[in-house]
């Protein structure tokens, strides 16, 4: 009798596939993830961080101040939905970096649901398992979701557009506009969302929906006209003000990638060559050879980044083997299905992002994808080596591989997550302590704006100048009131050095404070 009750109670791996197909885990260890980097957040990121977040305190904050006054910037390079966005939930929180560092952990949440529902749907709930704690513990995931930055909002509305496109299995018109919405606000975020239109590609010619050449047709042109829909205002409000409907300058970063990059300094090419180039038509022409060599080039070389610096070498050498093990089968196997629509879509990305320069954070939406690559020879039935390892040794090695990206993700974000300039937070207690509001600044020149953040003023990027003299005209043609500097700051400009650590008081200049733990130093400029 003992042995039968015995037989009859379930197995370790019976209980764990149970608790993997538990229909809410998804929303549960999405719910987890916020709740756990809400709380680190608070506790450790309490400035931005001279990478991304530079971004944030230069461009979006004042757009977003500008937006909710009643005036709509139109930037080189982003479309305005972030910015919007800001502006409104900031309504309710009034800290524009608090705002900032809300939206990236909700969406990164977002992001991690919609991964799990979209994974279970086209692979396995044990696929789509394995895969969100791939995505959930990636360092650099970790780092862009408390990072306040567009970054996050995008991979959100791009995987809310893969999510609705591919659904179903069956033709839904309701899910293709929901898509197409989401995508034309992708790329109201981020001009690179222009490659959703890779869909249309799906239409046509992957079609598991199997539909006749007249619906796929018909179809496509729906979709467009949804996404351009979405952004149709912003276009025709860019129409009038700049002559494009599909106004944008990034074909100056391809310009930078192409020509620039290894031969001239960031910041001398956007003073001094940026303006050589009016179109991506302009670019090309410079040297065609050149530009696509430089563009095939990038094929390894992009991979080979996320596989090292975005994946990690212990997941991506599973990736790896996972494209190995996928493209094993015969060409007789049935390609038109939903699974190879979703490794188009991933494809499409990779693709566009070989136009600019390298940046881990660029490649955010790909770490699913290449998490389902690793995971599923030990995962899938299909994939002849799961029939070769033992179910126990691969649900092993790919728990391994998630220990492993955890670990690595503690390590990475421990210091980055409170890298930003420290001494800020000194500074802008003593200015508000000691400056009364009436005699405060209204412009302080900087080589990052996270100081005139702080307190509260214009930023005004420091100028270029071969001499002290010349600084100085150039910050009283401006009408400047404070300079910072710390030596961050000054490694890019080395023309202000000597301010830091002056014998005597500079002419012109009136020292406020010195942090001297940080070799941070707030001018008044005397006028």
């Amino acid at each position: 009798m003992i042995d039968q009750d015995l037989a009859k109670q379930p197995s370790l791996q019976e209980i764990f596939t149970k608790f993997v197909e538990y229909r809410y885990l998804g929303l549960a260890i999405a719910i987890l993830y916020f709740v756990i980097l809400l709380i680190v957040s608070l506790l450790f990121h309490k400035v931005g961080d001279y990478g991304v977040e530079t971004d944030f305190f230069w461009t979006y904050v004042p757009e977003a101040k500008n937006i909710i006054s009643g005036s709509l910037m139109i930037d080189n390079f982003r479309g305005p939905f972030y910015p919007m966005v800001l502006g409104i939930v900031n309504l309710v929180f009034d800290n524009y970096f608090l705002t900032g560092i809300l939206i990236g952990i909700s969406s990164a949440a977002v992001v991690i649901f919609l991964t799990y529902k979209l994974i279970r749907k086209l692979f396995s709930p044990m696929i789509a398992f394995f895969v969100v704690l791939l995505l959930s513990t990636n360092p650099i995931f970790v780092q862009y979701s408390y990072s306040a930055g567009t970054d996050m909002i995008f991979n959100m509305l791009v995987s809310a557009a893969l999510y609705y496109f591919f659904k179903e299995k069956e033709l839904n018109c309701q899910n293709l506009i929901i898509a197409a919405g989401f995508a034309g606000l992708s790329y109201l975020t981020r001009y690179n969302g222009v490659f959703l239109l890779g869909f249309v590609f799906i239409i046509l010619f992957v079609n598991y929906w199997n539909i006749s050449w007249l619906k796929r047709i018909k179809y496509s042109l729906l979709f467009v006209f949804a996404f351009v829909l979405t952004f149709a205002s912003w276009g025709i409000y860019c129409l009038v003000k700049k002559g494009s409907f599909f106004y944008n300058e990034n074909f100056k970063n391809i310009a930078y990638e192409v020509y620039g990059k290894g031969t001239i300094a960031w910041d001398q090419f956007w003073f001094e060559h940026s303006s050589n180039y009016s179109s991506l038509f302009d670019v090309i022409a410079v040297n065609p050879f050149k530009f696509f060599v430089t563009i095939l080039g990038n094929v390894g070389g992009n991979f080979w980044a996320d596989m090292n610096g975005l994946m990690g070498l212990y997941v991506g050498a599973f990736t790896i083997l996972g494209i190995v093990f996928l493209l094993l089968p015969k060409p007789r196997i049935n390609w038109r299905n939903r699974v190879t629509g979703y490794y188009l879509s991933n494809i499409f990305f990779f693709s566009l992002l070989l136009l600019v320069f390298y940046s881990n954070r660029f490649s955010l939406f790909l770490i699913p994808f290449y998490a389902v690559l690793a995971v599923q020879p030990f995962v899938a039935e299909r994939i002849v080596l799961h029939r070769k390892v033992p179910i126990s040794v691969g649900y092993a090695l790919v728990a391994l591989m998630v220990v492993i990206t955890l670990s690595k993700s503690i390590s990475f974000n421990s210091s980055r997550i409170s890298s930003g300039p420290k001494d800020l937070i000194e500074l802008q207690d003593w200015y508000n302590k000691n400056i009364l509001p009436e005699n405060r600044g209204k412009i302080l020149a900087a080589r990052k704006p996270h100081a005139a953040y702080h307190l509260g003023m214009q930023f005004h990027l420091l100028p270029l100048a071969d001499s002290y003299s010349e600084i100085l005209n150039q910050l009283k043609k401006h009408n400047v009131d404070y300079l910072y500097l710390n030596p961050t700051e000054t490694g890019l400009r080395r023309e202000y050095q000597p301010l830091l650590y002056p014998e005597k008081e500079p002419p012109g200049l009136k020292t406020e404070i010195r942090i001297k733990k940080q070799s941070s130093v707030l001018y008044k400029v005397v006028y």
